[in-house]
């Protein structure tokens, strides 16, 4: 099987990349790195990974990094510089809609699974909990907003699709421990989860 991730440098695709790869499973990945150099792996698994040089906002270095993948993974956001200002901003909207022009013009007969990391309270805040809506509002609306808007796309684009939505993520152990579904609320999961 072989398995696409874009937003693998970084978080909850560093994670996924990091477990896949102890696994044990018959995969081949591929990442998308603007700078192969800092990748966070240590060597005995980046030997294990290919890596595509380029940006998740440039069309044609996503098409070479999601070549012939039967599953896409998207982990892509923007992150905070400090507690100024977002970097990246609409990344994960840019790169979904890249994906899928991608797979609309050279595989929409056989279009990979395409499986997005968004984020409780995206389109409805009825999986936050009440304590926390206010800062959901506040704080996360921007990103949201372009989540949103990937999701949509996603939807309606006739690919198959996982939509995976955690509460505020942590840097935690794995702990196996988690619940899925429509309408669950939490306040915390671990990324490695």
């Amino acid at each position: 099987m072989r398995i696409a991730v874009l937003g693998a440098s970084r978080h909850t695709g560093q994670s996924f990349v990091s477990q896949a790869l102890a696994s044990n499973t018959n995969i081949e990945l591929t990442i998308l790195a603007r700078t192969p150099a800092n990748l966070p792996f240590p060597k005995d698994q980046l030997c294990q990974i290919t890596v595509v040089q380029g940006d998740a906002l440039n069309k044609n270095d996503v098409a070479k990094a999601i070549n012939g993948a039967d599953i896409v993974v998207c982990s892509l956001g923007a992150k905070m510089d400090g507690f100024s200002k977002p970097v990246d901003m609409g990344v994960e909207e840019a790169g979904i809609m890249h994906i899928l022009d991608i797979v609309k013009e050279t595989r929409a007969d056989t279009p990979p699974r395409l499986i997005m990391v968004s984020s409780t309270g995206v389109g409805t805040h009825n999986d936050v909990p009440w304590l926390v809506r206010p800062l959901y509002s506040l704080l996360l609306s921007a990103p949201h907003g372009h989540k949103a808007r990937a999701e949509i796309a996603i939807k309606n684009s006739g690919v198959p699709y996982t939509l995976v939505r955690p509460a505020w993520l942590t840097n935690g152990d794995v702990t196996k421990t988690y619940r899925a579904g429509d309408g669950v609320r939490g306040y915390t999961v671990s990324r490695n989860d």
